[in-house]
């Protein structure tokens, strides 16, 4: 049987030469999903606040090569937090710090200019954005973690992968409204629902290692849980003022959310990857429909 890996075979990567294959791969850059879902929130909330097409464009490409930057930054500080761990997981242990073909000292040039170019980009966006920028590395680093010490992890990456609202929101020069903190904690409902999924993959080596997951917290009771938050997420995503456009996507997104949960196998780890990446079309949807609201209103 072929051994679940998080190790993709995407063509481009396999074409790199070796080292620089090695590093694609640190800044899971063969694994596009996590800059999608880490961006797809910022979409939103450009979408609903932004007062023009030509500001959302501009600032969506923005947010979306920062998010490529940013989510490989913290898959660099993961894997650093996690090296002893990843080497005992099976679908982590051939991740380039885990297996020593790129070393901590490596890992933390890397990260530098990673976060280097980062600031680059917040050189294009208002103050405020690069002061909400600044609060979020404190989050990025320490999530990981989250799963050593409290049975929610999934709650703490929600708070970091859900930033893209809040640094969203500073990025339009609006006012802050209560539609902007909905926002956000629904994205983090989201992000919850998502990530318990996500954690079903690794049930077998968390226990063995003693580490947490919501999927091991809920239980049998998993697919329960990740229904009500996404109910929950759903309720609070409708109560966002705006245009009938966002509320048609909203609903189609619900319909989303359960088609996942009536999927979800809680011993399949495939099956649970393939849900996992499937709320990028989720987001894609909502971002769809709060475009058309936006060019309706342009």
């Amino acid at each position: 049987m072929e051994k679940h890996t998080d190790i993709s075979k995407n063509f481009f990567i396999l074409m790199l030469p070796s080292k620089l294959r090695l590093w694609a791969i640190l800044l899971r850059l063969d694994r596009p999903i996590g800059w999608w879902l880490l961006v797809l929130p910022a979409w939103w909330i450009i979408l609903l606040k932004s007062s023009s097409i030509y500001l959302s464009i501009k600032l969506i490409l923005l947010f979306t090569i920062g998010s490529i930057l940013m989510r490989g930054a913290g898959c660099i500080i993961n894997d650093l937090w996690d090296r002893d761990i990843d080497s005992k997981v099976t679908r982590t242990l051939n991740r380039p710090i885990a297996n020593g073909t790129i070393s901590p000292r490596e890992a933390f040039v890397g990260l530098s200019l990673v976060l280097l170019l980062s600031v680059f980009i917040l050189l294009y966006l208002p103050f405020n954005s690069f002061i909400v920028a600044l609060i979020s590395l404190p989050l990025i680093a320490l999530y990981p973690l989250a799963k050593r010490y409290t049975k929610f992890p999934q709650f703490a990456l929600g708070i970091v992968f859900s930033w893209g609202v809040p640094l969203g929101w500073s990025a339009t020069n609006t006012a802050l409204t209560i539609d902007v903190v909905i926002l956000y904690i629904a994205t983090i409902a989201w992000v919850f629902g998502y990530d318990t999924i996500y954690s079903i993959q690794d049930k077998k080596d968390d226990i063995k290692l003693n580490i947490n997951s919501t999927a091991l917290t809920f239980d049998k009771h998993t697919r329960l849980a990740i229904l009500l938050t996404y109910l929950f997420a759903t309720i609070l995503f409708l109560n966002v003022k705006s245009p009938s456009f966002w509320t048609i996507g909203v609903i189609l997104a619900g319909i989303h959310m359960i088609w996942q949960t009536l999927k979800i196998k809680l011993n399949d780890p495939k099956i649970a990857l393939m849900l996992f990446k499937s709320n990028r079309d989720l987001g894609l949807i909502l971002s769809l429909f709060a475009f058309i609201d936006l060019y309706y209103l342009d």
